[in-house]
């Protein structure tokens, strides 16, 4: 086995293994090469990451003409520690920090296995090289997957290749979504509606009450991805987004052949509102404008955290649970 750096004439392995993962998590939204390429250069649902990418190196784990396994390590300003588990030592904020973007290997091949083990050690003692205090594994996931996609529980074969360079400390996150239809929304309260006033402006929708702003809503429309209709015909895991749905239920697509995602980056209220349905409202309002914009499908991360309760009760009431996904961290 040989670790090179990537170059072009990798692109259709690379874009093979990239859709073998894909089909595990989202079935009907595989990358094309094309997508992958632009993807490891900018981060369509992670903008943040994107700068990081600029000055980022895709690694491939080679045998002969065959590639094994993939990654990529990039660095990002203004670190928080974000797959740091609770009660974990010191806070890890730091200005700059080393994030290995995604690590992928073909599934049930132990060689390829061990490549994604030999990568990840690369990646680990090049970070200790450069002296930063940690690295984080899958924090914002891969630039060419539908929303990024951290560390899925639909890719175990990953877990032991991480774990056996010291990644621990797996902070879990919750992947709600489902598909935009308005007929299906649930019924707000009239009560509520009658004081809360919604102003839209570019992808926010704020909530006043009493002309103070109480809350917000942000939200972004993703490039369409391109959907296939070929599946693989033996899996470990169901698929979410849905060759099982009947034809009645299954999403609406643009164009006949395009999902339309929509990414929630954030819902927030304000403490001294909140229990009152605001939060509701805004989501709500929300979904509607972006169905009205030719979404077809909306998607957010929230970790598994137990404050997180009513979060997770109001995203339930709009969607079902899609994934769990992972980062995970090594700390040096």
């Amino acid at each position: 086995m040989e670790v090179v750096a990537y170059s072009p004439e990798w692109l259709p392995q690379l874009g093979a293994l990239a859709r073998a993962h894909a089909r595990l998590v989202a079935p009907a939204s595989l990358p094309d090469d094309q997508t992958v390429e632009r993807g490891l250069d900018h981060h369509h649902a992670w903008p943040f990451y994107s700068p990081g990418m600029d000055t980022s190196q895709v690694r491939l784990v080679i045998e002969g003409d065959q590639l094994l396994a993939a990654g990529q390590l990039g660095l990002c300003d203004h670190g928080w520690g974000y797959g740091a588990a609770l009660g974990d030592g010191p806070d890890w904020l730091h200005e700059t920090h080393a994030v290995l973007f995604w690590l992928f290997a073909w599934p049930g091949w132990p060689e390829a296995i061990q490549a994604a083990a030999l990568l990840a050690a690369t990646t680990v003692r090049q970070a200790r090289a450069e002296g930063l205090p940690g690295l984080e594994a899958f924090r914002g996931g891969a630039g060419f997957l539908p929303l990024g996609t951290q560390c899925s529980s639909r890719w175990p074969h990953l877990f032991a290749p991480l774990r056996a360079v010291g990644f621990r400390q797996p902070r879990p996150l919750v992947v709600y979504g489902g598909a935009l239809d308005p007929s299906s929304l649930p019924t707000l309260d009239p009560d509520v509606m009658e004081h809360v006033e919604c102003h839209a402006r570019r992808g926010r929708v704020e909530a006043w009450l009493d002309g103070v702003p109480r809350g917000v809503c942000d939200a972004e429309m993703l490039p369409p991805v391109p959907t296939e209709d070929r599946f693989p015909t033996r899996t470990t895991f169901r698929p979410n987004l849905d060759i099982n749905t009947p034809a009645a239920r299954r999403p609406r697509r643009r164009g006949g052949n395009v999902l339309q995602w929509a990414h929630i980056r954030r819902l927030w209220v304000d403490n001294e509102t909140r229990s009152l349905g605001i939060g509701r409202v805004l989501l709500q309002t929300q979904l509607q404008r972006l169905a009205d914009h030719g979404g077809t499908h909306w998607a957010l991360h929230l970790p598994e955290d137990p404050g997180n309760g009513p979060a997770h009760g109001l995203y339930s009431q709009f969607g079902q649970v899609l994934d769990r996904q992972f980062v995970l961290r090594v700390s040096f």
